[in-house]
C-alpha cells in the first residue's frame, strides 16, 4: 500500500514538473523571441529544474509531514521552509552542473548564474509548495473530519442497539400496553425514528432543528423509564433552527446528563438545552442540576473526548468545547460554533 501511495505521488509530482517545465519553457520562449529548437531547449531546462526540485522535494516532505501532526502551526511552516530552501538550493546547483556536463553553459556561467536561477527557482517553488502543502493538510483534516463523524454514527448506533437500552425502551413499552396504549406507541415511535436516525444519517452536519428532534426522541425514551424523575427543557430561538450543527452532538451531551445526572439519584435531575448568539459565535449548552462533574472531564475515547475531536476536525479553532462551564449548580457543557450562515 506504501508502495503504491508513493508511485502515485511521484507520477502526479513528474507530471506537474513536466507541466510546469512546458508552462515556464514556454513564457521564457516568447519573451525572447526564440526559434523552435531554442523552444525546446527552454522547455527542456525547466522541466529539468522542476524535476530536480520538485521530486526530491515531494520525497522529504512525504518523511516530514507525518512529523508536524501535532506541531504548532508555526513550528511546521517554519519547518517546510527550510526544507524547501534546502531542496531549492541543492536542486538548482545540480540541473546548473548537468547543463555545464552537457555544454549549454560553461562552468564558470554555471556558478556566475546559481543566484540568479536561485531566485527564479524559489520564485516559483514557495507559491507551489505553499498551495500544495495547504490542499494537503486540508485533505487530511478532512478525512479526519470523515472519520470522526464515521466514528460517530456508529457509536451513536452502537449506543442505541445496547442490549440494556434496547430492553429498557421495549420493556417500558411493554408496561405502557395496558395503562397508557397510545403512551407505548408514542415510544416504539420514537426509538424507530432513534434507530433510522443513527442508520440513515450521512451528513456531518444537519440542522439545530433536526437534531434537537433526535434530542427529544431520546429524552422521551428515557422518561418512559425514569418518569418524574426525568425533567427537561429546550430553549432554542426560532432564528438558531436552521444553523448547522454536528450530528448527535447535542445528543452526547444529552446522553451524558442522563448517565450522570438522572439515573444515579433518586431524585432524579433536569436538563436543560439552551442555545443563543454570542456576537459572531453560536453558544449551545446543555445544563443539568444534578451532583456536577466528580471526577476526570476529558476520559480518551469517550464522549466529551470524542465531540472534542470532532470539533476540531470540522472548525478547526473557530469552534470549542467548554467542560465543565461555569455554572451556579449541577454540570454545565458549552459548545461554540461560529455563527456565519446556517
Amino acid at each position: 500500500m506504501q508502495s503504491e501511495t508513493l508511485a502515485r505521488s511521484f507520477a502526479s509530482t513528474l507530471l506537474l514538473c513536466v507541466g510546469m517545465g512546458i508552462g515556464v519553457g514556454t513564457l521564457v520562449s516568447l519573451g525572447g523571441g526564440a526559434d523552435t529548437l531554442q523552444v525546446a531547449v527552454n522547455i527542456a531546462v525547466s522541466t529539468l529544474y522542476s524535476a530536480t526540485i520538485g521530486i526530491p522535494a515531494m520525497l522529504v516532505f512525504r518523511r516530514v509531514g507525518p512529523q508536524m501532526v501535532g506541531k504548532s502551526q508555526l513550528r511546521a511552516w517554519l519547518t517546510y521552509a527550510g526544507v524547501l530552501l534546502s531542496v531549492t538550493a541543492a536542486g538548482t546547483l545540480f540541473t546548473r552542473l548537468i547543463l555545464a556536463v552537457f555544454g549549454l553553459v560553461t562552468f564558470a556561467e554555471m556558478w556566475d548564474g546559481y543566484i540568479e536561477g536561485l531566485q527564479i527557482s524559489l520564485a516559483i517553488a514557495v507559491p507551489c509548495t505553499f498551495g500544495a502543502v495547504s490542499y494537503s493538510r486540508l485533505q487530511t483534516r478532512l478525512a479526519s473530519s470523515e472519520r470522526l463523524a464515521t466514528e460517530a454514527r456508529l457509536a451513536s448506533l452502537e449506543s442505541r442497539v445496547r442490549p440494556h437500552f434496547l430492553f429498557n425502551a421495549l420493556n417500558s413499552a411493554i408496561a405502557l400496553i395496558p395503562e397508557d396504549p397510545e403512551r407505548a406507541e408514542d415510544v416504539l415511535e420514537r426509538l424507530s425514528g432513534l434507530l433510522r436516525f443513527s442508520l440513515d444519517a450521512q451528513a456531518r452536519l444537519v440542522p439545530l432543528a433536526e437534531e434537537l428532534r433526535v434530542v427529544t426522541d431520546y429524552l422521551e425514551i428515557e422518561r418512559a423509564r425514569f418518569g418524574e424523575r426525568l425533567a427537561y427543557e429546550l430553549e432554542v430561538p426560532a432564528e438558531l433552527q436552521q444553523h448547522q450543527v454536528p450530528a448527535f452532538s447535542i445528543q452526547t451531551l444529552v446522553e451524558n446528563s442522563v448517565k450522570y445526572a438522572v439515573s444515579p439519584r433518586k431524585q432524579g435531575a433536569k436538563i436543560a438545552v439552551r442555545a443563543r448568539r454570542d456576537g459572531t459565535r453560536i453558544a449551545i449548552e446543555v445544563a443539568d442540576d444534578g451532583p456536577g462533574f466528580t471526577g476526570a472531564v476529558w476520559l480518551p475515547g469517550h464522549g466529551l473526548d470524542g465531540l472534542r475531536a470532532r470539533l476540531d476536525a470540522l472548525y478547526g479553532k473557530a469552534a470549542r468545547l467548554v467542560a465543565p462551564a461555569i455554572a451556579p449548580t449541577g454540570a454545565t457543557v458549552r459548545i461554540e460554533l461560529p455563527a456565519g450562515q446556517p
